[in-house]
């Protein structure tokens, strides 16, 4: 049979598979164009079985590519991502940004710490194990490239509330408020230390208050020093160390605090594809703490975001009482983190 005839044969073969049978128009299929298209051109050995077989084959390595597609792929690590978008957020005006994690929070704790409320409320208990926690964390540049080098000036300020809204037989009150606003130095850095980069380092001046008077007053001023280190693009790790401003005993509010905040902490973080995980944990010289936490996005500017503390020192009120916290709610920003 020469080639003329066997084109003709492939073109009344096409004919069969598209109208006959049961008269379905497979031809419309990505399968049968390719098969059409194959039949054209084939060798006349090759069997009509044969050439849909490559076709199935090539249309499901589409599809997987397809779906590969859809994965997304992260090509630059997630504290450059941070620091560029904020950088670019800083430069406009009436912007500030993100400091630390902006959340609320349903919480429910083990058991309170009654005794700073007992003579204000007339009863033994006064609080409930469940209350709204929440956290407002901005910051904005004050100078930029300070003389001339790589060092940023800013201002900081956080504020952590515990709101007892539940608890109508006592009013519902914010029992604790933590007031933080801080001055520090930032510089990003390229430098490597055991096998981690150096990828930024903060020095500044930090108070912290519950604006309280009185037996119910706690505050204390710092110096911090903070390093971000880059393991991998999705590993990192926040350390941080402090040195308390010394205080006279009688205006000390927090007497033997090292034994439960320590002198510092360190706080893991792993973003695996959009989820972001985090870790930390403070020593104290007699005690530790550690909190958990996990977020996903749920919108552009959401997630879902759940906390798990143990230990001591959570809010200033409680700096020496140690309990176990579980809260779940949602937060505008993690520590880290790909939308």
């Amino acid at each position: 049979m020469n080639k003329r005839s066997s084109r003709i044969l492939t073109g009344w073969t096409i004919c069969l598979l598209v109208f006959g049978g049961h008269g379905v128009a497979l031809a419309d299929t990505a399968t049968d164009a390719c098969l059409a298209e194959a039949l054209s051109t084939a060798d006349d050995s090759t069997t009509i079985g044969e050439l849909r077989l490559l076709c199935q084959q090539g249309q499901s390595a589409r599809v997987d590519q397809a779906k590969q597609d859809e994965i997304p792929v992260y090509e630059r690590s997630i504290i450059d991502e941070r620091f560029d978008m904020e950088r670019a957020a800083e430069d406009r005006p009436f912007v500030i940004t993100a400091h630390q994690p902006n959340y609320i929070l349903w919480s429910a704790m083990d058991t309170p710490n009654q005794a700073p409320y007992v003579g204000t409320a007339g009863v033994p208990d006064p609080l409930d194990d469940t209350e709204m926690v929440f956290q407002v964390s901005i910051k904005a540049p004050i100078w930029r490239d300070m003389f001339g080098s790589n060092i940023d000036t800013y201002f900081g300020y956080t504020a952590r509330s515990w709101w007892q809204v539940f608890n109508d037989d006592f009013s519902a009150p914010f029992r604790e408020t933590n007031y933080q606003p801080e001055v520090f130095l930032r510089s990003f850095t390229d430098r490597e230390f055991l096998g981690a980069k150096i990828h930024f380092w903060d020095l500044g001046f930090n108070h912290e208050s519950n604006g309280r008077t009185d037996v119910l007053s706690r505050s204390w001023n710092r110096v911090i020093g903070r390093v971000g280190l880059e393991l991998t693009d999705n590993l990192n790790v926040l350390v941080r160390t402090w040195y308390r401003l010394p205080e006279d005993d009688i205006d000390d509010d927090n007497p033997n605090e090292y034994k439960y905040y320590g002198y510092g902490d360190v706080r893991v973080g792993w973003t695996p594809n959009r989820n972001t995980f985090t870790a930390l944990l403070r020593p104290g010289t007699e005690e530790t703490s550690y909190e958990l936490t996990w977020s996903y996005p749920i919108s552009p500017v959401f997630r879902i975001y759940a906390q798990y503390y143990n230990g001591y020192g959570e809010s200033l009120i409680d700096y020496d009482y140690k309990m176990e916290r579980f809260g779940i709610g949602i937060t505008m920003n993690d520590f880290l983190g790909r939308n």
